[in-house]
Parts: structure tokens; C-alpha cells; sequence
């Protein structure tokens, strides 16, 4: 249940109408990850939540009150001095990347005005909220990384000039027009459609995969499918659904997942910020009160390693599977860290 580039997409969008323009009144960091700015916005008071946690890194809204140190750490003072006082003036992202990218203006101690820019890359392990001066040098980060330049890794470190993660070798799915989407689903190696999905274009999780396939009834349906996202996510016309079984959150997407069929509920939602808010909350309470022995000790987690080893054609749904027992082994665990809260 990552947020994926295509949801991203949709958080972003929504958080344009809410953020651009406000004005950063308090900055907090409630735990090592996350980062909380007061905005005062066109008539309201916002909380925007900047989370590179590398289970549930995010951007959103949110409501909920959450416990500060009492010794506010470095890199909230940092941010503290250089973004106190100074408007969000854009809110950017690299098409089909989990990346937020927000352009600032505030006062230097000069009294200048200053461009700077507050980068949070969502990407699982590789989290990390970046903030950038107006040249697109690096002030600091919630995570340095010392990479192995002989290897070509990035290094993420004060005094660098940003470099975003490489771009994946693979095409855009909602750039191209029908044929070129007929070409690039030519399929002589006979992978699963998933699989050919997700080898080819950027920006799938396995999860809107799984149900373009689905509803394109197998491969010959997948042109018909994509057009059909196509025209969703061009016209941002995006909606916050919330995956619901047996009445409990499972997971979420942007639109009504079908998969699953019956036993699993898509429950509209009134924003992508409300419906995250949410979601994260009730599981990273969950997880707290859960016993994290257990969580890394899930016996699906044995089977990942070993998923590789059937046939290429039954990668995908082996992988599908395991991920299916995966969730609701940890949904297991989790239910019983909220029957203790």
C-alpha cells in the first residue's frame, strides 16, 4: 500500500488548490521522519504533512495532533530559519516520479527576498526531504547519503548541487496515442500482462496493474484500458477511493479497484488528504501497539525471496499472491496492536 506515482499525482493536484500561496507560520518534527508546516492559507489554517518515513513516506493535509520533543531537532531549526515567514509559490512533480518538489520565497537574514525549495522524495527505502537554496544547492536533508560515486550512486550531502534519482528506462504511458501503445505492448516474449505493464511503462504499482488487466479481460484489452487512464490522469480527473474488507482498511487508490471482486468494498472518499490522513493514522497506531517481532517475521515474508523461482509466467501471480497473504498477515498483527489501544 505505497503511495505510487499515479496517486502522487493526484495528491499533488489537490494540494496545488489548498497550499500555494500560504504563508509558513510554525514548522515541527514530531519524529525523526516527518515534518508538520502551519500554513496560513486564503481564509484558514492548514496543517501540511511532509512525511519521509521509509514504510509510509507522504504529502498531505492533515488534522490530526501530533506530540512534539521538547528540543526541536536540527534540521526542524534549520528549516525553522531558513523558511519561517515565506510562501509556497509552486507545487511541481516530475512527471509519473514520487517526487513533491516546492518552490519557496522568503526573507534571508539580509532581509532579502530568496528563492528556496523543500524537495521530498517518496520512494520507500530511499525517502528523503531535501531542502535546496535558489541555485539548487543542497542546505541539508533529513537523510544524507554518502553514495559510492565509482558505482555511480547519487550523493545526497550539504554543499551538492540536487540531483533528482535517475529516471527509469521506461515509457510514459500517457504521452503516447493508440498505436504507440499498441507498439509498445508488442509482447514476443509472451511475459503476463502485468508483468509486460509494468516492464514497460512508468508510473504502475502492481496494484493498478493487476487491475488494468482486469478489466481489460486479459491482453488484447489493454490498449482499450489505457486510453481510458489516459484521459483520467490528463484531465486530473482523480477521486479517493478507500479500499475496505470486512469493514477494515486495506488499502486505497484513485479510482474503484474491482479485482477482488465483492469482498472488497472501493469507498469513496472526500479527499485524497482526508482519506491518507486516515489510513496512515489508524496503521501506524496499529503497528505501535502490534508486536514488531512479529511484523518482520511474517511467514509470506519467506516467500518473497523465493518468488523468483517458478516460471516467468507465473511470476506475477505468484508475486500477486504472496502480497495478498503479506497484507493480511500484517493486518493480523496490526488488529491486535489496536484491540491493546
Amino acid at each position: 500500500m505505497p503511495l505510487d506515482a499515479l496517486c502522487l499525482t493526484a495528491v499533488a493536484e489537490e494540494l496545488r488548490r489548498s497550499v500555494v500561496g500560504g504563508k509558513i507560520d510554525k514548522i515541527y518534527q514530531p519524529t525523526r521522519d516527518e515534518i508538520v508546516l502551519f500554513l496560513r492559507g486564503q481564509g484558514e489554517n492548514l496543517k501540511l504533512l511532509l512525511s519521509a518515513n521509509p514504510g509510509h513516506p507522504r504529502a498531505h493535509l492533515t488534522t490530526l495532533n501530533r506530540e512534539n520533543p521538547d528540543k526541536p531537532p536540527m534540521f526542524c531549526m534549520l528549516l525553522r530559519k531558513h523558511l519561517l515567514g515565506g510562501r509556497i509559490l509552486e507545487l511541481n512533480q516530475p512527471p509519473l516520479e514520487r517526487i513533491l518538489d516546492f518552490k519557496l520565497e522568503t526573507i534571508d537574514e539580509l532581509g532579502d527576498r530568496v528563492e528556496r525549495r523543500l524537495v521530498l522524495e517518496a520512494m520507500g527505502r530511499s525517502a528523503n526531504l531535501i531542502l535546496l537554496d535558489g541555485e539548487g544547492r543542497i542546505i541539508d536533508c533529513i537523510r544524507r547519503i554518502d553514495g559510492d560515486l565509482s558505482r555511480g550512486q547519487r550523493q545526497v550531502l550539504p554543499g551538492l548541487f540536487y540531483r533528482p534519482p535517475a529516471a527509469p528506462d521506461k515509457l510514459n504511458p500517457f504521452t503516447l496515442d493508440e498505436d504507440e501503445l499498441k507498439t509498445a505492448l508488442d509482447n514476443p516474449m509472451n511475459k503476463e500482462p502485468e508483468k509486460l505493464l509494468m516492464d514497460t511503462f512508468t508510473g504502475f504499482s502492481p496494484l493498478i496493474a493487476r487491475e488494468m488487466v482486469f478489466r481489460a479481460g486479459g491482453e488484447e484489452g489493454l490498449v482499450r484500458e489505457l486510453l481510458k487512464l489516459q484521459n483520467t490522469v490528463q484531465q486530473n480527473n482523480f477521486t479517493a477511493y478507500l479500499l475496505a474488507r470486512e469493514g477494515k482498511p486495506v488499502d486505497f487508490s484513485f479510482l474503484p479497484i474491482l479485482q477482488y471482486g465483492p469482498e472488497t468494498e472501493s469507498v469513496r472518499q472526500d479527499s485524497f488528504s482526508a482519506l491518507l490522513d486516515g489510513f496512515y493514522e489508524r496503521r501506524e497506531a496499529a503497528e505501535r501497539g502490534g508486536d514488531l517481532a512479529q511484523m518482520f517475521s511474517i511467514p509470506a515474508r519467506e516467500k518473497i525471496g523465493r518468488a523468483k523461482s517458478v516460471p516467468a509466467n507465473q511470476y506475477m501471480d505468484n508475486y500477486a499472491n504472496i502480497m495478498v497473504e503479506m497484507d493480511e498477515e500484517i493486518n493480523a498483527i496490526a488488529e491486535k496492536g489496536e484491540e491493546a489501544l
